[in-house]
């Protein structure tokens, strides 16, 4: 089956807006705000690490405070083995200690205001929230690093596992040489002790909620950055033998918090600014108080793509370059780990905040083009996960089932970031920002709701934003239009007609949106501002000549699919002379309904010589894949003599669509001799999509080549998948050993089951890898085990379930199960 790029889906989409099928808010248990007895005040952690048996051994100092007369207290433990209790002098106490939980008697009632001091002796192998991992590049050394969100930190420190409550934190940790360890805060002291071990003290002085502590260990190199605004220190630390790749990926950390501070208008607030680069990091990225942690796949030269993650190969840009995730990690200095939210179901305060913050230093350090463009990619992917599974849902949410359903990435990073942007544009740029200062000062190193936004808005500005929290805080989906015109000569007027023709379902209503009309005639363009407020409105505009162009929501503020039929002679103007989103949107039109026509073939190849920006080019060379005529093929081949590398990749996107014979060879021809990898993958993976019988020598020639995180390799392992070609198994295999990172490895299982789904050395492996990998790939390895059936998997799901501290891991195993069951009935 033929793979399409998400933005052609999204064409159609657009274009077919009302036959969107019935959509639903998802499922899952209600989650309040925690209950909570007791304020910890400061949490002291003495950590003696095992590094190579992955235990812990720790005595956990905690001061607090009752809320409420109290006789006992009650701590987050999971599968923590607790030694004894005190009260911090001489004096034992009582406890029961179960899988989840540690229960302490206490010997007074303390009176709300009194300070209490308990003092916990345990030990441990954490089976979730710390995570080791051995070093590829020195076997005899592990990392070890840690990762709270969703509850986590309870598996290696007895605690308070909630966001909503905030305190000081102190690490002591001792480890062997060469292991530095990085935390939050300042870095006290290090001291040698007789064994020859060091303990790494940190002091994290600013209150923060306990997801937020971070321990790193491993053998790293530390690198330097200029002090922000001359005094906040800016370090970076990396594996052994990676200072310049370290030095390059950072290399504009200091400018962001310097442009995030002024622009906020609130100083960055922690002691300093680390970045650690680790391989194989349990998620992608982790904003703790003043430490970031990154999947070593942040590294890179300047050879590299722009990408971070797993490289993708069907989209010539990715919402997550390696700068936008630098840059979202450390705006939620501001927006997480200052501002944090009350309950996970407002967790869009913390993520949403980010994801457009990392917009804002886009349009900073690229220009306005470069923010539209990321807000319109957003877009795009929140509009096909909706398409794809019919979930809509709003930002602050209280049903879920474990974390992961909460970060859902389209609604709360994508969708959110989109719906900031809307909010922007309905205040104006002053009021906007002056409304984000005043609501940071307001609620600063506390935990906040969407009220406390809501209120801080109104305050600042002196507009009731109601309507609009209702519909895209508290209220989900988004409106989908039909838009149409016509112009009355006599009358030198528009009639504008608008409909709203999305689904009214529970969740979803109509909206009611200002929305900028763009108007251009041959004398003047200019602006009209309109409120759609039902189902059907008409709007008369005046102008005194017949349009060239209306443009509906052009300038890219709204959150809205848009059907608005034109002919070729208006789109072809939109195409070159609106704002860059209905750019965007007359070249998709072009193609879906105009793809013949040589007028389009020809508009597309003048774009691709003299692009407004570069998204322009990028967007004009994958559409030429919609069109497919000889025309287009040979525009596609002056796009791949682009410099810029992403309007050759879309290039590459499009020519797999052809099904051409000289379009293969074209693809041949970039594998050979193409100077970014990012493109070559493209053509790697486009050429095994288009052609099945290609020879697939040619791709076996390119495993290993060098590239950026390896992802030459990935692309063949991944048109290897699409091959099926049987003989290639042995060869796919070794790419899932633990020599490789775990997005190769990731691509090998695939491709490997896309063979040989039976396989029992495939299951064993699947089955090893889900009790312990890389977090990300050990998901990975638990949904193919429901993927495959693979009922000798039964074993590790039930364990998983019964004994794993991560509701994620668990929800997923109890899936796998249910499917493995299913199968078996």
């Amino acid at each position: 089956m033929k793979i399409f790029p998400p933005v052609l889906v999204i064409v159609a989409l657009a274009v077919f807006s009302s036959l969107a099928p019935a959509q639903k808010l998802p499922v899952g248990a209600y989650r309040a705000n925690r209950e909570r007895s007791y304020d910890i005040i400061h949490y002291k952690a003495e950590i003696d690490l095992d590094v190579g048996r992955h235990r812990v051994a720790g005595t956990a100092t905690i001061t607090l405070t009752p809320l409420r007369p109290i006789d006992s207290v009650s701590l987050d433990a999971f599968h923590v083995n607790v030694k004894s209790v005190s009260d911090g002098g001489a004096k034992n106490l009582g406890y029961q200690s179960t899988s989840r939980s540690l229960n302490i008697a206490l010997l007074h009632r303390p009176a709300p205001g009194d300070t209490l001091t308990l003092v916990v002796v345990y030990n441990c192998m954490p089976r979730a929230g710390m995570y080791f991992k051995r070093d590829r590049d020195n076997p005899k050394l592990m990392y070890v690093t840690t990762y709270g969100e969703g509850g986590l930190h309870a598996n290696w420190l007895p605690i308070y596992n909630d966001v909503n409550d905030k305190f000081s934190t102190e690490m002591l940790v001792t480890v062997p040489p060469p292991y530095v360890v990085i935390s939050n805060g300042k870095l006290m002291n290090t001291i040698s002790r007789p064994n020859g071990r060091v303990t790494f003290h940190w002091l994290q002085e600013i209150p923060h909620s306990n997801y937020l502590i971070a321990l790193y260990v491993g053998d790293f190199e530390k690198g330097d950055l200029p002090p922000a605004f001359g005094s906040i220190p800016l370090s970076y630390w990396v594996p052994r033998g990676r200072l310049s790749d370290g030095g390059y990926a950072f290399r504009n950390t200091t400018r962001m918090l310097e442009f995030f501070s002024k622009k906020l208008g609130y100083t960055y607030p922690w002691d300093k600014y680390d970045q650690v680069a680790v391989p194989d990091y349990a998620i992608g990225a982790m904003e703790h108080t003043s430490v970031t942690g990154h999947r070593e796949s942040v590294l890179r030269d300047e050879s590299a793509p722009l990408d971070f993650g797993g490289p993708k190969f069907s989209e010539y840009s990715t919402d997550w370059t390696a700068e936008a995730t630098i840059s979202h990690e450390l705006a939620h200095h501001w927006f997480g780990d200052n501002l944090t939210c009350r309950n996970l179901s407002t967790i869009w305060l913390n993520e949403s905040f980010a994801s457009y913050m990392m917009m804002l230093w886009d349009e900073e350090s690229v220009g306005r083009d470069q923010l539209l463009f990321d807000v319109d990619l957003a877009r795009t992917h929140y509009f096909e996960y909706v398409a794809k599974k019919h979930i809509i849902r709003p930002l602050e949410y209280h049903y879920f089932d474990n974390p992961d359903l909460i970060y859902n990435e389209q609604h709360i990073y994508l969708k959110g970031a989109a719906i900031l942007h809307m909010l922007r544009c309905v205040l104006g740029d002053d009021e906007f920002f002056l409304a984000l200062s005043h609501y940071l000062h307001t609620h600063e190193f506390s935990n906040v709701e969407s009220h406390d936004l809501k209120n801080a808005i109104e305050e600042s500005s002196g507009k009731n934003l109601d309507w609009f929290f209702d519909q895209w805080v508290h209220g989900g989906g988004h409106p989908q239009f039909e838009v149409e015109y016509r112009y009355l000569p006599d009358r030198k007027v528009i009639d504008l007609t608008v409909r709203q023709v999305q689904p009214i379902v529970e969740g979803q209503g109509l909206f009611t949106l200002p929305v900028t009309v763009t108007i251009a005639t041959p004398s003047k363009t200019w602006n009209e501002r309109i409120w759609v407020r039902n189902e059907e409105e008409h709007f008369v505009l005046t102008s005194g000549e017949k349009p060239l162009m209306v443009s509906f929501d052009g300038v890219g503020d709204l959150v809205g699919e848009i059907r608005f039929d034109k002919d070729i002679e208006e789109l072809a103007y939109q195409a070159t002379r609106d704002v860059l989103p209905g750019r965007l949107a007359a070249m998709r039109q072009l193609a879906a309904r105009f793809p013949t026509d040589k007028r389009t073939a020809k508009l597309f190849a003048e774009i691709i010589s003299r692009p407004a920006f570069w998204a322009d080019a990028a967007e004009a060379a994958l559409q030429l894949g919609q069109i497919r005529t000889p025309t287009a093929e040979e525009v596609a081949l002056r796009a791949l003599q682009s410099t810029d590398y992403r309007v050759r990749k879309a290039a590459a996107i499009a020519l797999s669509r052809f099904g051409t014979q000289s379009g293969e060879e074209t693809l041949l021809n970039v594998i050979r001799n193409d100077s970014n990898t990012d493109v070559v993958g493209a053509a790697i993976v486009g050429i095994a999509r288009a052609n099945h019988d290609v020879d697939p020598e040619l791709i076996k020639a390119q495993l290993g080549r060098k590239a950026w995180y390896d992802e030459i390799t990935i692309a063949c392992l991944q048109a290897f998948g699409e091959l099926k070609n049987p003989r290639f198994v042995p060869i796919i295999k070794k790419y899932t050993g633990d020599a490789f990172n775990q997005n190769v490895r990731e691509a090998a299982l695939r491709a490997w089951a896309e063979y040989e789904s039976a396989n029992k050395e495939l299951h064993t492996l699947l089955i090893e890898l889900a009790r312990s990998a890389p977090l990300t790939f050990q998901k990975k390895a638990i949904e193919m085990l429901g993927e495959l059936y693979i009922s000798n998997g039964v074993r590790v799901l039930t364990d998983l379930i019964e004994q794993n501290g991560d509701a994620n891991l668990t929800v997923l195993a109890k899936e796998a199960l249910e499917k493995i069951n299913r199968a078996a009935k």
